[in-house]
C-alpha cells in the first residue's frame, strides 16, 4: 500500500508527464501508441529516487517526499498564475 508520502513524487512526475504528453504524442505518434504512460511514470519515479543528483538536491533543500509534494503544489499555482498572464 502506498502512503501519501510515497505518492508525492509519483504524483508530481505524473502531473508533469500528463502536462507534456499530448504535445509529445503529437510529435511522436508511433511511440505514444506503444508506450504505457503508467509504466513511464513508475519508471521515471524510480529513476529519480535512485538518482544521486536528485537525492542530493532533496537533501540540500531539506526536503522529503511529503515536503516535495507541497513544493509541487506551490509550483503548480505559480504555473497557473503565469499561464493566465501569458494568455492575455
Amino acid at each position: 500500500m502506498n502512503t501519501p508520502m510515497k505518492n508525492s513524487l509519483r504524483d508530481l512526475v505524473a502531473g508533469r508527464v500528463d502536462r507534456q504528453w499530448d504535445a509529445w504524442a503529437k510529435d511522436h505518434p508511433n511511440l505514444a501508441r506503444v508506450i504505457d504512460r503508467t509504466r513511464l511514470i513508475e519508471s521515471t519515479t524510480a529513476r529519480l529516487r535512485d538518482d544521486p543528483a536528485f537525492i542530493e538536491a532533496m537533501s540540500r533543500a531539506g526536503l522529503d517526499e511529503q515536503k516535495l509534494g507541497e513544493v509541487g503544489r506551490v509550483l503548480e499555482l505559480i504555473e497557473r498564475a503565469v499561464g493566465r498572464v501569458v494568455k492575455w
